[in-house]
């Protein structure tokens, strides 16, 4: 337990009332934050041998940097109680083990009897569940003294003809229950299985229906195993607590916190304290994959009754070493969910099939000698009628008729004539290179370099290196206003935003904008900021818990907040945004899967408005021909799943397109779209000119194309 003599962090500071004296709001070291203290400054100073020095820093530092948000000082879920996970008694008191919402289990404190019962949920009290979870139910033990292998034969299954009733009244959809019930035939059939609905379709919920069937129905309370990215955990756990009454736990943190778990959560007690063995208190653990390597150690020797994996083109890598140690753990029934089925090659589908059924697919070799060759319909139709048994595939236009429609609209950006400066001086730069051509492999990586350069002069020529001090010292002494106007001038794109999102903003609309680069999310921000726009931001250094704070804070009816930042893939997995009903592609993807996802995020189960998708694309330039290819492999990969659709719902096959961690392009078309992208550096500027003149409606008119 706990002191008041140690002081772990310091959170905030303020001008005591009445007084000039300074405070400062510190928590303590192994105590919650409920504990949380005001302090004089010379009462922190004093702490430690270090305290002056280490005040000073905190002092530094602008508040709005410090607090968790504009109305908090911290993260409001480190006041919930998320769960009771021990107690004991001390002088007369009891005491309990709390687990805290939005920490790992290494942050849990003792909390008094008093307190706990203060802080804890009416609505759902997790006192009285920590005190329900610790009895051994007669339905589990006749659960675990059975035969655990046997199965009902295939006969016996019947599928549901309505939904079932949830807990708080939820009920599946029409195309869920059948997501549900076909996931129940897998099982009786002892048919692994691949559901692989189009993103937005609701693959959590159908497998959690799933194994609360088999939970209810068949009788196995667990264990079951539900692994996932990071990014979905916090989606995953409230879904099964909202739609069921098993007993989750979540399996993340580092050493400290696992083996808390494993202590607390995993086993029950008699009545001297001694693990019942044999026996698991949990229903269903939910992990990362990362997680699962880490804690292969506690995990693997558990016999696992099914396991969900969630994202499953994880797996896709043969030479992948977490799908060879998944591969090592028990699991009787495994399910893999995956929006984007076989968009890379074959051999990674292979990787999938072989994870799933290895007896099956145990030869790579053998696999492509029989299915490599797609060259017929014939060839295609002998891939679909072997996924068919395996694989679940449904889009949304077919399924659900209830998600508006959604538009997705080419905008045509001018570059400005400081970024075709720039754009010049790159090629320029690297003529040499370009004139050389394809003679030598050794050029490539300059290529590369001269690519990614000029995809960065395309979104803001702030991102090269030094850009933006050089205009500072060209434009002389410049006001605030004049700076914060330099920045939208010398990019195109943020031309374009600064007159769309005033356009939306007076509209009352909602915009998530995404971009493959953090430092170009920075210069947006800045100018959110500028406008003094509320917003929020997810990228890759975003915290778990923080990302949910800020979705939840841009969700709720009130919010002021009118963009949501994120970047492509940190920020396309998982996360539902339906409060927003517009999508700004700042830059594509060479991956068009992963913008597809990125929109997904919007275009999904509880939309209510009409989708609008503006992409911004960068006119005679590099940056238009790589989309217009990138365009082309999506055509091809949606006209091979739409022929598949038409022959079954069981199976899907897509294009072989280049996987998003590979180069997306060889040598020679890297040369060519440096060559052919070069035309509009090289154009007159008063087109420039004109474009940065005209407004938002005659830009909508005359320089977009629209995709329904």
């Amino acid at each position: 337990m706990g002191d008041h003599t140690t002081i772990d962090k310091l959170l905030s500071y303020r001008t005591r009332e009445g007084t000039d004296e300074l405070e400062i709001l510190v928590k303590y070291k192994n105590l919650s934050y409920y504990h949380n203290a005001w302090l004089l400054q010379s009462e922190v100073e004093a702490h430690s041998a270090n305290g002056r020095q280490r005040v000073r820093r905190f002092l530094e530092k602008p508040l709005w940097e410090l607090h968790f948000s504009e109305d908090e000082i911290f993260n409001p879920n480190y006041l919930r109680i998320d769960r009771v996970i021990d107690e004991g008694e001390a002088h007369g008191i009891v005491y309990y083990l709390i687990k805290w919402r939005g920490q790992t289990y290494d942050a849990a404190t003792w909390e008094t009897s008093d307190i706990v019962q203060e802080l804890d949920d009416e609505t759902s009290p997790r006192l009285a569940e920590y005190h329900a979870r610790r009895q051994l139910p007669d339905e589990k033990l006749k659960s675990y003294n059975v035969d655990r292998n046997v199965r009902p034969p295939p006969s016996a299954w019947k599928p549901a003809k309505e939904s079932p009733v949830y807990k708080n009244d939820h009920t599946l959809r029409t195309y869920q229950l059948e997501g549900m019930n076909w996931l129940t035939f897998c099982w009786h059939r002892h048919q692994n299985s691949i559901l692989a609905d189009e993103m937005g379709l609701g693959k959590t919920v159908q497998s959690t229906a799933f194994l609360n069937n088999l939970f209810t129905q068949m009788n196995i309370r667990g264990p079951f195993l539900v692994i996932t990215p990071l990014s979905t955990i916090g989606n995953w756990e409230r879904e099964i607590r909202e739609w069921t009454d098993m007993n989750v736990v979540t399996y993340h943190g580092g050493q400290m916190s696992r083996n808390l778990i494993v202590e607390t959560e995993f086993y029950y007690r008699d009545v001297r304290g001694h693990v019942i063995p044999g026996i698991y208190k949990f229903d269903v653990v939910l992990t990362t994959y990362e997680m699962a390597m880490s804690g292969a150690s506690q995990l693997r020797p558990i016999p696992w009754m099914a396991c969900v994996l969630d994202e499953a083109h994880r797996l896709k890598n043969k030479s992948s070493k977490m799908g060879e140690l998944l591969k090592s753990y028990h699991m009787d029934h495994r399910v893999l969910l995956t929006g984007t089925p076989l968009q890379n090659s074959l051999e990674e589908l292979w990787a999938l099939l072989n994870f799933l059924q290895a007896d099956r697919f145990a030869s790579e070799q053998a696999f492509k000698e029989v299915y490599g060759n797609l060259k017929t319909a014939q060839d295609v139709e002998r891939l679909q009628a072997l996924l068919q048994p395996l694989m679940l595939r449904r889009l949304k236009e077919d399924v659900e008729k209830s998600i508006p429609v959604k538009e997705e609209t080419v905008i045509e950006v001018e570059l400005t004539t400081l970024q075709k400066k720039w754009y010049r001086s790159i090629l320029e730069r690297n003529f040499s290179w370009l004139k050389q051509g394809g003679s030598k492999k050794q050029n490539v990586p300059n290529l590369i370099n001269t690519m990614i350069e000029l995809r960065k002069c395309c979104l803001h020529p702030f991102l090269l290196k030094g850009a933006e001090e050089q205009m500072l010292d060209e434009a002389g002494e410049l006001t605030h206003q004049q700076h914060f106007q330099l920045l939208i001038d010398a990019s195109g794109k943020m031309v374009l935003i600064d007159k769309l999102l005033t356009k939306l903003k007076a509209g009352g609309h909602k915009v998530l904008i995404f971009s493959q680069m953090t430092k170009c999310l920075d210069i947006i921000q800045d100018y959110l900021r500028g406008k003094a726009w509320g917003f929020e931001r997810i990228d890759g250094n975003v915290r778990n818990e923080l990302r949910q704070a800020a979705i939840e804070r841009f969700s709720v009816p009130e919010s002021e907040s009118f963009v949501f930042l994120l970047c492509t893939r940190a920020g396309g997995v998982g996360i539902n945004l339906t409060v927003a009903d517009t999508v700004i592609i700042f830059d594509s993807d060479w991956n068009p899967q992963n913008d597809l996802q990125a929109q997904s995020r919007v275009h999904r189960i509880g939309q209510k408005k009409p989708v609008q998708i503006y992409r911004l694309i960068t006119r005679n330039t590099y940056e238009r021909e790589m989309f217009d290819r990138a365009s082309m492999k999506l055509g091809l990969d949606r006209a091979v799943l739409q022929k598949l659709h038409a022959g079954g719902n069981h199976g899907a096959y897509a294009s072989q397109m280049e996987s998003s961690s590979k180069q997306p392009f060889n040598r020679e078309e890297i040369e060519d779209l440096l060559k052919r992208g070069a035309y509009g550096a090289f154009m007159d500027d008063d087109d420039s000119k004109a474009f940065c003149e005209e407004d938002i409606d005659s830009i909508l008119q005359r320089r977009t194309q629209t995709i329904k």
